[in-house]
């Protein structure tokens, strides 16, 4: 029988090969593997151990070699994937990890990423506000309501999209002052100014009447 310390230079050596004693190391065999207390053969240390069984991994995709006798077919660009469905634009059949299915349909990767680039897929298609064009709206809107006493109001909200539309085209690589937004600013800094000296004179008139 070998000793503990002969036993521990094999295991350094030696790939894991079992379950052993937690105090010399000693590899048990088959018969020494079980539930309850264990007398260690080499060292004769009592401990308790506990046997079980791994469960059997289960596999998440279904894996086909062929084209069944049923027509299950295979995915194109998995060849051991069963397919679930077919692209809407070019046919080809695809497995559940290549479906590419935004509310439109399913779509395999390579025509998700052709629509997309090509701004035919609405749903894929990124949306940003346009803060110059608010701005603009706000301005103008803000001329119409002066006489309600809403001109500064409308002024401000035009020149916080001014700002906005500014930051988004500079981080876009565009010239954040463009001729529109110059004179958009303008308006804007006349309908805080103008507006708001209008109100004063007109809340002040009425303040006098009562």
């Amino acid at each position: 029988m070998l000793t503990s310390v002969t036993q521990r230079k094999r295991l350094a050596i030696q790939p894991y090969s079992g379950p052993t004693c937690p105090r010399c190391d000693w590899v048990l065999t088959a018969d020494w593997i079980r539930s309850g207390l264990i007398t260690c053969p080499d060292c004769n240390h009592i401990f308790e151990a506990t046997m079980f069984t791994p469960p059997v991994r289960r596999l998440k995709v279904v894996e086909v070699a062929t084209t069944g006798p049923d027509g299950t077919s295979v995915c194109a660009n998995h060849a051991r994937n069963a397919a679930t469905t077919n692209c809407v634009r070019c046919g080809l059949f695809i497995c559940a990890l290549c479906d590419m299915n935004v509310g439109t349909g399913s779509y395999c990767p390579s025509c998700f990423d052709r629509m997309r680039q090509e701004g035919s897929l609405a749903a894929a298609t990124t949306k940003t506000r346009d803060y110059f064009s608010l701005a603009r709206i706000a301005s103008v809107a803000g001329l119409f309501f002066t006489f309600a006493l809403l001109g500064p109001l409308f002024g401000i909200v035009a020149i916080s999209y001014q700002k906005k539309g500014r930051d988004q085209r500079q981080k876009n690589g565009e010239d954040p002052w463009p001729a529109s937004a110059i004179i958009v600013t303008i308006l804007a800094l006349l309908e805080i100014a103008g507006g708001g000296l209008y109100d004063i004179v007109v809340l002040g008139g009425m303040m006098r009447l009562f």
